[in-house]
């Protein structure tokens, strides 16, 4: 009966420090300045920065399944939700994709405060706009570029001769680059994935938010439905490989005590 209470005492002590030590480190460390100078409102050319390295990421060429071919349902699908989209040009939902296309962690991090609840920003909330910031090149680099370049799918404002919501200097950037998967679309739920771990309180509010994020591809005409969806599969994939980084894990553990915190 002695042992189970000095057991129990040994526990507690150890919780207590532990917790201790995060909320003094949480105070006192802040994250590590990464280079995202690369990260603007364009194009996948540029080495983002990330957690895993590039070993770490399964080969997509035989997890991602092909586009759909031409004379399929789901093709047929994407070509209807296409030319609906269509429809919105003119209204709030074309004018928000066009300017919905930023990857930087400050465009991200507005876009996903009044989902998450509390502003993000990398004053405020430090650690959690980092893991923003740095988790970019897991999305596209490790996780949207190889497939993009394996399957090469035609983007759909080329496939039907037509203009995005975007400007033509970028129409003309993406006419050679592959449509499928989508990278703002992984990247985008990524985030939200991330974001509803630390508060799960707002998770439904939060993946719609990375939903839409992707969506407004769609809407824009740069991305088939079916390229924001896998798009938002592969973030699935990344975020189960990251949570096996121990980088990453700190981060998140920080980034979750900044957010008990701040509610507080």
């Amino acid at each position: 009966m002695r042992s189970e209470k000095f057991i129990k005492l040994v526990r507690l002590t150890a919780v207590a420090a532990a917790c201790f030590t995060l909320s003094a480190c949480t105070c006192n460390k802040q994250p590590p300045q990464i280079d995202a100078s690369g990260v603007g409102t364009g194009g996948h050319a540029a080495v983002f920065p990330h957690f895993l390295d590039k070993s770490a990421y399964p080969d997509y060429r035989t997890v991602v399944v092909a586009p759909p071919e031409k004379n399929s349902s789901l093709f047929k699908n994407d070509v209807e939700i296409y030319k609906e989209t269509r429809k919105l040009k003119g209204t709030q939902a074309w004018t928000d994709a066009a300017g919905g296309a930023r990857l930087d962690a400050d465009y991200m991090s507005q876009f996903f405060t009044p989902a998450y609840g509390i502003e993000i920003s990398k004053d405020k909330t430090p650690w959690t706009y980092y893991l923003i910031q740095r988790v970019i090149g897991d999305a596209i680099d490790g996780g949207t570029r190889t497939p993009k370049k394996f399957y090469q799918r035609t983007r759909p404002y080329v496939y039907f001769g037509d203009r995005t919501c975007s400007t033509q200097e970028d129409d003309d950037k993406h006419v050679k680059s592959g449509s499928y998967p989508s990278g703002h679309s992984a990247y985008g739920y990524l985030v939200s994935l991330i974001l509803a771990e630390i508060n799960p309180a707002n998770q439904d509010a939060i993946y719609q938010s990375g939903i839409k994020y992707g969506y407004n591809r769609v809407v824009c005409g740069f991305h088939w439905q079916s390229d924001v969806e896998m798009g938002r599969r592969i973030a699935a994939y990344i975020n189960a490989r990251l949570h096996a980084n121990k980088e990453f894990q700190e981060a998140l553990t920080y980034a979750k005590a900044e957010f008990a915190k701040a509610k507080k």
